[in-house]
């Protein structure tokens, strides 16, 4: 009886620790071609496409939001000084937005 209370018991915390980790999650990673400022930036990356393996642009958001990194410090959106032919790595949560980006990470400055 104590195994099977403890079983159901694990059961549950392993589902509710494991629904988080079920979210869509994908990161991109690419050339930023052009960034638009305005209240949101968005970002055309190009990144090769997993079918193709060919190069596409992307557009990407970005807005405050968005957990943004260069190199290991982290910066606010209005500091990330994003450039046209610098890397960037897009982090998107594709069950809210395909565009939206929540985690953008930038080489640091030289």
């Amino acid at each position: 009886m104590k195994h099977a209370i403890m079983l159901a018991v694990c059961a549950v915390v392993f589902c509710l620790v494991s629904a988080p980790a079920a979210a869509h999650e994908i990161t991109f990673k690419g050339t930023v071609v052009s960034v638009e400022n305005g209240k949101t930036l968005k970002v055309t990356v190009t990144v090769v496409d997993e079918k193709t393996k060919k190069p596409k642009p992307m557009i990407f958001e970005i807005d405050d939001e968005t957990k943004i990194s260069r190199g290991t410090v982290s910066v606010k959106m209005a500091d990330a000084h994003i450039a046209k032919g610098e890397s960037i790595s897009v982090t998107i949560d594709h069950d809210n937005s395909e565009t939206l980006a929540n985690i953008v990470k930038l080489p640091a400055r030289k």
